[in-house]
């Protein structure tokens, strides 16, 4: 076993650290750092938009932080994608399978054998009524979550589902993103999954 184990992040804005105001510091895998210690070395490979879908508007795979951390042969993979993937344009659920598979694979191909973690995202939330940013709770709840449930049984992956994490919007003012708070929340729900 190496000395320092490599955990990295994949996601998209929520995994970024989008609407806060020191990402660097106060995103989940800045805070994931913290907790974990000077045993793991956590890099954040979130990408703003990013969805799974290969042909959406914003395909994580055609990202340079997909590549980067694919060639960084991290030993612990947390994967969390699929909320841009609820906008209508983006929205296919053979497709989403397809492509989210495809993804989990290309990690679980590489040298390392990564322990791979699969993350049903957040909830989303509406905001006075109306979806922001395009985002969809019924392709979540309907379609997303229960395809990465299924592909991480199909694969024998460990799964973190965070249904449950904000059942409001309290922790994410925009209906999306957590705050602070809320991102302290989520890296301490996904450190626990880590030291199950």
């Amino acid at each position: 076993m190496p000395e320092t184990l490599k955990v990295a992040c994949i996601g998209d804005s929520i995994t970024w650290g989008f609407t806060l105001l020191k990402p660097w510091k106060q995103s989940y895998p800045a805070l994931l750092q913290e907790r974990l210690g000077p045993d793991y070395k956590v890099r954040n490979f979130g990408y703003n938009d990013a969805a799974a879908r290969f042909d959406a508007d914003t395909p994580y795979v055609r990202k340079r932080v997909y590549r980067e951390s694919l060639a960084w042969n991290p030993d612990i993979v947390l994967l969390m994608l699929g909320t841009n993937d609820t906008k209508h344009r983006n929205w296919d659920p053979e497709v989403f399978r397809r492509d989210y598979t495809a993804i989990v694979l290309s990690y679980k191909q590489l040298p390392s054998h990564p322990r791979i973690i699969l993350i049903a995202p957040i909830r989303i939330h509406l905001v006075a009524g109306l979806p922001l940013m395009g985002l969809h709770p019924e392709h979540m709840e309907e379609g997303v979550r229960p395809a990465i449930r299924e592909i991480a049984a199909e694969n024998s992956l460990e799964l973190v589902d965070l249904v449950d994490l904000f059942p409001d919007s309290r922790y994410c003012v925009d209906g999306i993103h957590p705050q602070a708070a809320g991102a302290r929340m989520l890296a301490d729900a996904i450190y626990s999954a880590i030291h199950w």
